[in-house]
């Protein structure tokens, strides 16, 4: 029996992140520092979010992608800088959303929109890259989704779409 109980605990200690797995397989993360992310994870892409103009806080709170094996991103996580590890920096994961369905020619801008004129890299949205004229346009609107990540709390805000607008990087120059 005490033998049965000490296989159990060295199986959870050995795996961290294995039982803390939201529904479809991903990993529940808030409250994790990152990296290193659970096995079969990664971040491939993320952004800074300022919190104020000094330059400890140019990049106190960050937007950052959690990627599957299949290079499939599954959520989009808020973070907060908890130090930095060699050139590496660490991160402590304050929410997390699970990455919206897209459509064709749909694309998630991250860090490069406005909300309500003004730029704000807070703010995560789909765009439709897709749309009339689109090539020809310096900035394409928010369609059906769009979330701000609140500076303060660290947690992920709805937006109304209607008042966000992205810069579009294809544009035609």
């Amino acid at each position: 029996m005490a033998r049965g109980l000490l296989i159990a605990a060295l199986c959870l200690a050995g795996s961290a992140f294995a039982g803390d797995v939201r529904a479809g397989g991903n990993p529940m993360m808030i409250g994790k520092l990152v990296p290193p992310y659970p096995k079969g994870f990664r971040s491939n892409t993320g952004s800074c979010v300022g919190v104020g103009t000094g330059i400890e806080q140019l990049c106190a709170r960050s937007i950052a992608t959690l990627d599957d094996d299949e290079d499939r991103t599954v959520q989009l996580l808020a973070a907060q800088f908890v130090e930095r590890v060699g050139d590496q920096p660490r991160w402590r994961i304050t929410d997390a959303v699970p990455y919206p369905a897209l459509r064709r020619d749909e694309l998630v801008a991250i860090a490069t929109c406005q909300r309500n004129g003004v730029d704000d890299t807070g703010v995560v949205a789909i765009i439709d890259t897709g749309a009339d004229g689109a090539s020809e346009l310096d900035m394409l609107p928010a369609v059906r989704w769009a979330m701000r990540l609140d500076r303060g709390t660290g947690k992920f805000l709805r937006v109304t779409p209607s008042t966000v607008r992205c810069y579009n990087e294809g544009a035609s120059e």
